[in-house]
């Protein structure tokens, strides 16, 4: 599937060298493109039975008729393409075709298909589609389609346009319409419930033989196509061009007062828009976003020596998913569980966002992790109100969420009820972004009054015992969602003490070197009565310990409850809730992924090594790695703990995931949260490169296979370059304040402008 075509695009593309009709959903969601704001599949130009279209719109949630909760909604397609040849539509069999090759690179987005065509004796054609998601327009998408005879002469249509018809998914839109302006194709629809308008725009034109002639529009009642038609003969060549535009009601970029735009006004704008890139070609358009990608590549990608490729690659594809699903352009958006790749997870934001992806961004792009972080504090209302409605006060984040006014959009209300912990994790996020930013502005914004209101419903969350005199947090789901309503979950008692810490620091912080925000807070939160409480319960709240064996127990029950051989299940064989159904294998000794794991990951100076070994070593055989989520968590501690194999090949599972053979694992869409451990591993994991504490800690763990890693980081407003091999580490400033402070395992090191240490 990854194999590469030459030195100079080594580890950069994608490929398929034959086509699956039959599976064709893991290269759409793989080789997906986008930007941020839009997500397109990467469905083939011609359809086939399982071909799934997407087009999504980041922010533009819908309510659902078949489910209670919301949905990203599948807009108008411009990816479809129809071609005949002597009225023979375009359908690839075995028999009818050679030298496919389809391939995404990842330098720069740009998706190329082709093929030779033999629709039928005596007729070859070769295809040629390339399609790219713009990286410097949000709003802007181009395809480029060219059909050349090799031989013969027939009768060809080549067309294409904007599919507003059947479409997969559920039907969201109301008032759909297809609009023809001279050659400008537009089509407008509005959400039927959250009433979004979405204008899609596009001017196609073509060439024959490298003269211009003019394309033919056509209004259907599903469609708006344009394209040409006439007799070619060997050597002849069509070539469309199609630049489109989408853009909503909710889009930001242009009012940014944040009233919504008006559904006629919009259409009217989106023609002038249109207008002004008329001119452009597909060539002159894709440079520009070219040019874009160069860019980030040149600040994200990380350089690794030796035996790597897969490794390498693999980084790559998490670096540009992460790219073309995070709407940072926005705040009032966060990431979903698939990106834009899918319809998995209805496009809802989870914990993954926190634990998972924040740290990419935080370390890489702090001005987009400041957009993410953001999205919390514009919906703190709706938590507020969650809190309320479950009897509790402050501000209680729901386990899914989608628009910052959604509230509560989980559809499953087992979950929706039980997993606590992603409020603890909100705040987590709070304090990591500022930590390695020291972005005080947001902190007197926004994070503070999250950790106010955070803290605040732990606080009432807690459950004194007299017995044991002390506070519990009873009937929970942690990280290990196969452990339901467990006591005193170490993840989440950890996180909820550190969010009551946090909120005590912070007010303390703000009456004495910002009154007037404390003022402001104080007479909106009411925080000096609330302080006493967030004492004690930080003060008395259990946290759990490790044994006589240094094993941190997962929570009060998890370490005696009956095992049973999980061989076939760890293997991949078996699913073992189909063995064991609800609720049988909650009361067993199984983890479906990383939980004491992350609280080592996100607490690691609260925990001395010889803990951290002794727990990796017991969870990890019962584990199933059943999520996407823990194969990164379980390799990085595994690389802490010194079990370079065991974290290598945890690595290779994980990276796998999307990129490994199997052809159903990625058909709802990438696994976004994967994909960010996977950067994790690489840096956070391999490098060594964490926040312990408040301090910059680097302490490589180098795969036996890595020679050397460069990478670029941002800490606290310096740009950061470090290389690591297996005998050193070196440190420099590229830009910023040349001193640098370090955390090593020598100790803390301080240098200016640049920081050489052995291993």
């Amino acid at each position: 599937m990854t194999e590469q075509l030459s030195d100079s695009s080594r580890n950069w593309l994608l490929r398929e060298t034959q086509i699956h009709p039959e599976a064709p959903r893991k290269f759409e969601s793989i080789m997906c493109q986008g930007n941020g704001y839009m997500g397109v599949r990467a469905a083939t130009d011609e359809s086939y039975e399982k071909t799934v279209r997407y087009t999504l719109v980041a922010g533009t949630f819908d309510k659902m008729e078949k489910k209670n909760t919301t949905e990203l909604p599948n807009g108008a397609d411009t990816t479809a393409v129809y071609l005949t040849a002597d009225g023979i539509g375009l359908a690839l069999d075995e028999d009818n075709h050679c030298r496919y090759e389809r391939r995404l690179d990842l330098r720069d987005g740009l998706l190329t298909r082709e093929f030779e065509w033999s629709p039928r004796v005596g007729l070859r054609l070769w295809f040629r589609s390339q399609r790219f998601v713009s990286l410097a327009d949000r709003h802007l998408l181009g395809q480029k389609v060219t059909v050349k005879v090799l031989e013969g002469q027939t009768e060809l249509c080549l067309e294409t346009g904007i599919q507003g018809g059947e479409r997969y998914g559920e039907p969201h839109f109301l008032d759909m319409e297809g609009r023809l302006e001279g050659e400008l194709l537009q089509y407008a629809e509005t959400t039927h419930e959250s009433g979004i308008t979405f204008v899609t725009s596009a001017w196609v034109s073509a060439q024959l033989n490298g003269a211009r002639v003019t394309p033919k529009p056509q209004l259907l009642p599903d469609r708006i196509l344009s394209g040409y038609a006439s007799t070619l003969t060997t050597g002849d060549e069509l070539v469309l061009e199609k630049l489109c535009r989408i853009a909503t009601t909710r889009d930001n970029d242009f009012r940014p007062d944040g009233e919504e735009w008006d559904r006629e006004v919009l259409l009217h704008r989106e023609q002038e828009e249109m207008r002004q890139i008329r001119s452009l070609s597909f060539d002159s358009a894709f440079a520009s976003s070219r040019e874009r990608w160069a860019r980030l590549w040149q600040e994200r990608d990380i350089t690794i020596t030796g035996n790597a490729d897969a490794d390498q690659l693999a980084y790559r594809f998490a670096v540009y998913h992460l790219t073309i699903m995070a709407p940072l352009h926005d705040n009032r958006m966060n990431i979903g569980a698939k990106g834009l790749s899918g319809k998995g997870y209805f496009g809802h934001t989870f914990w993954d966002t926190e634990v998972y992806m924040l740290p990419y961004f935080v370390w890489t792009d702090p001005k987009g992790a400041k957009s993410l972080v953001e999205y919390r504090y514009h919906c703190l209302n709706a938590a507020r109100e969650k809190a309320r409605e479950s009897g509790y006060e402050g501000a209680m984040y729901p386990w899914e969420a989608a628009w910052i006014t959604d509230g509560d959009v989980c559809p499953d209300a087992h979950f929706a009820k039980y997993e606590y912990h992603v409020t603890a994790d909100v705040a987590y996020g709070v304090h990591y972004y500022y930590e390695i930013t020291h972005d005080m502005d947001f902190m007197r914004r926004c994070g503070c009054e999250i950790l106010f209101e955070t803290a605040q419903f732990w606080r009432s969350r807690l459950e004194w015992s007299a017995e044991m005199n002390c506070y519990e947090i009873r009937n929970v789901i942690g990280p290990d969602e196969f452990t339901h309503e467990a006591n005193n979950n170490a993840f989440t008692n950890y996180l909820a003490h550190l969010n009551l810490c946090l909120a005590l620091r912070w007010k303390e912080r703000l009456r004495k070197e910002y009154p007037q925000d404390y003022e402001r807070l104080n007479r909106k939160l009411n925080l000096d009565k609330r302080e006493q409480g967030w004492r004690e319960g930080a003060e008395k709240l259990k946290l759990p310990v490790a044994d006589e064996k240094n094993i941190l127990p997962q929570d009060d029950d998890f370490m005696t409850l009956p095992e049973i051989d999980l061989t076939i299940y760890r293997a991949g064989e078996k699913k073992l809730r189909k063995d064991y159904p609800y609720p049988t294998y909650t009361r067993l000794k199984v983890s479906k992924q990383a939980d004491v794991m992350n609280l080592f990951l996100l607490r690691e100076e609260l925990f001395p090594l010889e803990v951290k070994k002794a727990s990796f070593r017991y969870y990890e055989p019962f584990c199933v790695h059943e999520s996407s989520l823990s194969l990164c968590a379980y390799s990085m501690l595994a690389a802490d703990c010194g079990e370079e194999e065991q974290a290598y090949a945890l690595f290779e599972r994980a990276r796998a995931i999307d990129l490994g053979s199997n052809m159903k694992s990625s058909d709802e869409g990438i696994h976004a949260a994967s994909l960010g451990g996977v950067w994790q591993c690489c840096v956070l994991g391999f490098c060594g490169v964490r926040l312990c504490g408040d301090k910059l800690r680097i302490v490589p763990n180098l795969p036996k296979s890595w020679e050397s890693a460069t990478a670029r980081i941002w800490w606290r407003g310096s740009n950061l370059e470090l290389t690591v091999t297996h005998r050193d580490v070196t440190l420099r400033v590229l830009r910023g304040d040349r001193k640098i402070t370090v955390l090593t395992e020598q100790g803390i090191l301080t240098g200016e402008g640049e920081l050489h240490w052995n291993i």
